[in-house]
C-alpha cells in the first residue's frame, strides 16, 4: 500500500467515522477532527498520541486564508532526509484531495506553501506528513 492510498483510507474512515449529519456540521471544524482515529491514525493539537506538546508544536499545520488562498505552514526544521515534512495536503470537507506539495529537505528552507482555493468555499482539510512524527491534521473554514 502506497503513502497516497494510507492517507485516503485513513481520511475515508475518518468520515466514516462521523455520527453528526453534514448539515449540522456546516459551519464547524471541530466535530470532524474528533473521531476514535485522533491521536492514532492522525493527530491535533489536542489528541497528539504517542508524541507531546512540544512535538505538536512543530507539526501541526498552521493555517491562514487570504483572499483565495490558504498559506499552509508547518514550523519544523528541514535540511536532511533524516527527519523532515514530507508534505501538506489539502482536502474538502468531504476528505477529497484538492492539492499538495511534497518538500526536499536539501533545497526547501521552510515546509510552507501557499495554495490557490480556486473559489472553494467550506471546510478544509489540511495534513501534514513528518516522516518520523506521522500525520497531523488541522482544518479551517474558507
Amino acid at each position: 500500500m502506497d503513502k497516497r492510498e494510507f492517507i485516503r483510507i485513513g481520511a475515508a474512515g475518518v468520515a466514516g467515522g462521523l455520527f453528526v449529519p453534514r448539515d449540522l456540521m456546516a459551519g464547524m471544524v471541530e466535530p470532524a477532527l474528533k473521531t476514535k482515529l485522533e491521536g492514532g491514525v492522525y493527530h491535533t493539537d489536542e489528541a497528539f498520541g504517542r508524541w507531546n506538546k512540544g512535538v505538536a508544536e512543530h507539526h501541526l499545520p498552521a493555517l491562514e486564508k487570504s483572499g483565495g488562498s490558504l498559506h499552509v505552514a508547518t514550523h519544523h526544521p528541514m535540511g536532511s532526509y533524516g527527519h523532515y515534512i514530507i508534505k501538506h495536503e489539502v482536502m474538502d470537507a468531504q476528505f477529497k484531495f484538492m492539492n499538495e506539495h511534497l518538500y526536499n529537505p536539501t533545497t526547501d528552507a521552510k515546509p510552507e506553501t501557499t495554495f490557490d482555493l480556486g473559489g472553494h468555499s467550506g471546510l478544509v482539510y489540511v495534513l501534514t506528513m513528518c516522516n518520523v512524527h506521522d500525520v497531523w491534521l488541522n482544518a479551517i473554514e474558507v
